[in-house]
């Protein structure tokens, strides 16, 4: 089994800049598109020529209180389909929308479909995990002054949430951590360990390869991003909001935002979703936990949160941005937040 080796990151990271849902401020990417309207609920993206085994549904959820949330909702059956592949995008040191993600995308993958924003980054650097085809791309976050660098108590060592396809094509969703001291590797863990930022306690050391139930965690395709929202079909997003150390970092996971979700369903097919907020199309969004009771509806057995708010978006078979991304604000045409990582779908063409 090959490993996945990284350099050693030396340097505090501040968790104010972890999450890129209200910190960083919008950017245009320069291509116009027609800010889209309201969804039709169910209504599959106006019929158009998806690959055999990928859907796209428009979904309006009434939240019970006078609001709704809504967004899109995307399923690939690779089993249905052996031509679809699962790729993660990583914009070599530079942020790039989702458009130019799939615009960019090399035809020797094939031809994109679908393209979801990916992990946390901070500036131009990502800092959360990406692996394409087996090679290590960027780094999860490993230490941090909690709850911020000007007023740092403690040096916390978050264990955290990534998403990826095995070498045999199964998707699977753990906890990483970076564990060996000059050159490391990867490892999964069973839970997020000791931490907690509701009760200010956190584990004293970052793990290694000791740490009771890790073992080496080895994808050919690796997004990272967090909380984990579903673990055998049970929702665990409060919990894991708290335990991968997420609030002092603007995920905002306790109220309604934009969101960007990826999971896996007892089939091994593959589910996104990405919902408006911010008054968008008249959404609010969704909780973290609101998140993970709506993939649990669809069927998602495992799934883990994505970066959200302005840079959450999905972009369609034709290279069009399906939702209206928070940056957009009033404006009659789409404006995608630069983003670092992204996950896209792609068929290979005969």
């Amino acid at each position: 089994m090959k490993k996945i080796i990284i350099i050693a990151i030396s340097a505090l990271i501040s968790p104010a800049l972890i999450s890129c849902s209200s910190r960083i401020s919008a950017e245009t990417s320069g291509t116009e598109q027609t800010a889209p309207g309201n969804p039709d609920d169910g209504q599959e993206e106006t019929g158009k020529t998806y690959p055999e085994g990928v859907s796209v549904t428009a979904f309006t959820d009434d939240l019970g209180d006078g609001e709704k949330c809504s967004g899109f909702i995307a399923t690939a059956d690779f089993a249905l389909n052996k031509n679809l592949r699962f790729n993660i995008g990583y914009g070599g040191g530079y942020r790039h929308t989702p458009t130019e993600f799939y615009k960019e995308f090399s035809p020797s993958k094939g031809k994109p479909c679908l393209v979801i924003n990916g992990g946390y980054f901070s500036g131009s650097a990502s800092v959360s995990l990406a692996i394409s085809g087996g090679n290590f791309r960027c780094h999860n976050i490993m230490k941090m002054n909690w709850p911020n660098d000007e007023d740092a108590r403690c040096t916390v060592y978050p264990v955290r949430s990534a998403f990826g396809q095995m070498p045999g094509g199964t998707f699977e969703a753990q906890w990483i951590y970076c564990v060996r001291e000059a050159f490391r590797e990867y490892y999964s863990f069973p839970s997020a360990l000791g931490n907690n930022e509701q009760t200010e306690t956190f584990i004293a050391e970052p793990p290694t390869t000791e740490t009771p139930g890790g073992e080496i965690w080895d994808p050919e395709e690796a997004v990272g991003g967090g909380p984990r929202l579903v673990k055998d079909g049970r929702n665990v997003a409060v919990e894991n909001y708290w335990a991968e150390v997420f609030d002092s970092g603007g995920t905002a996971g306790l109220s309604r935002q934009p969101r960007t979700a990826i999971g896996v369903k007892a089939d091994n097919s593959l589910i996104m979703l990405v919902c408006d907020g911010r008054g968008m199309n008249g959404s609010s969004g969704f909780t973290l936990s609101e998140l993970a009771d709506k993939l649990i509806s669809l069927g998602a057995t495992d799934a883990i949160n994505l970066d959200g708010g302005g840079s959450s978006a999905i972009v369609g078979y034709d290279g069009t941005v399906l939702n209206r991304p928070s940056d957009t604000g009033n404006s009659e045409t789409i404006i995608e937040r630069p983003v670092v990582t992204a996950v896209i779908i792609s068929e290979m063409q005969d």
